[in-house]
């Protein structure tokens, strides 16, 4: 069962959400719903497998996910669609533009970071053993998986947390009680499952993705916070400059979650 939620206008311009890790079908950019349907947006965000009410999929690769958005795009009578990405869910995006050709008519990529067969300094945040771990086919999310346990167990906590944690411009987005509400809610709603799903997600994005970028052929956008502490800004540009047609905003002084301050900038651009 692959499940999904939609917010906006039902006869607006479709973009398809490729929602974070950890997240889910709940993953949206605004405090305010109501701003999809002003803006003439129909944004539709499924789980990924495992994540929210989505069904596992085991032994599943970042390539698979395009058959999921297709099949989910035909039965929504979804024709073209732009495909728009938070951190983690960049390669899923990306492998959906790379998949599904024209009907990809644009890719938004917010706080994203490259594949990881290209030189990239590795998060901060992750053990050597773990790094190393991630190119093996099989250990990695066993290994993974007491990594993110407890977020699992609290999972509503987690904007607190990384308020706590993050640079001073992601702590006043993130001082915002409707944002931290809408971030409560989709973390709570892709754990549900425990963290299981999520360490198979990211042992995925730790290993190559099955395509190159050079595949990639739409106009992608990259939006990303030159003080981005969970993915360094450093690691966007590496990705911008690996995107065959590519327009980067670099966003200075802000954040990982600085898309809610610029939500409307985001969906003008990909309705473009």
């Amino acid at each position: 069962m692959l499940a999904w939620a939609e917010h906006g206008d039902p006869d607006g311009r479709p973009v398809l959400g490729c929602h974070g890790s950890p997240s889910s079908r709940l993953e949206r950019h605004v405090e305010d719903v109501a701003d999809y349907r002003r803006w003439g947006v129909r944004f539709v965000v499924p789980d990924r497998p495992g994540f929210g009410r989505s069904d596992p999929q085991p032994g599943r690769r970042v390539t698979d996910w395009p058959d999921d958005v297709a099949r989910l795009l035909d039965h929504l009578g979804i024709g073209e669609v732009a495909v728009l990405s938070l951190s983690g869910g960049a390669a899923y995006a990306l492998a959906c533009a790379a998949a599904l050709g024209p009907r990809v008519r644009g890719v938004g990529v917010l706080g994203g970071a490259p594949p990881p067969d290209v030189p990239w300094p590795w998060p901060g945040w992750l053990p050597a053993r773990l790094r190393a771990a991630a190119h093996r086919p099989s250990p990695a999310a066993a290994l993974l998986r007491p990594v993110f346990a407890p977020a699992a167990l609290r999972p509503a906590a987690i904007p607190r947390y990384l308020q706590a944690r993050l640079n001073p411009a992601d702590r006043r987005v993130l001082g915002r009680p409707g944002v931290r509400r809408v971030l409560a809610e989709t973390f709570t709603e892709g754990l549900r499952g425990g963290p299981a799903p999520l360490a198979e997600d990211r042992a995925l994005l730790f290993r190559p993705w099955g395509f190159p970028l050079s595949a990639v052929r739409q106009r992608v956008h990259v939006w990303h916070g030159t003080q981005d502490w969970q993915v360094p800004v450093g690691l966007g540009r590496v990705l911008a400059a690996m995107l065959p047609a590519c327009t980067a905003h670099w966003l200075t002084g802000e954040g990982h979650f600085a898309v809610f301050d610029h939500a409307a900038e985001v969906y003008a651009a990909l309705a473009a």
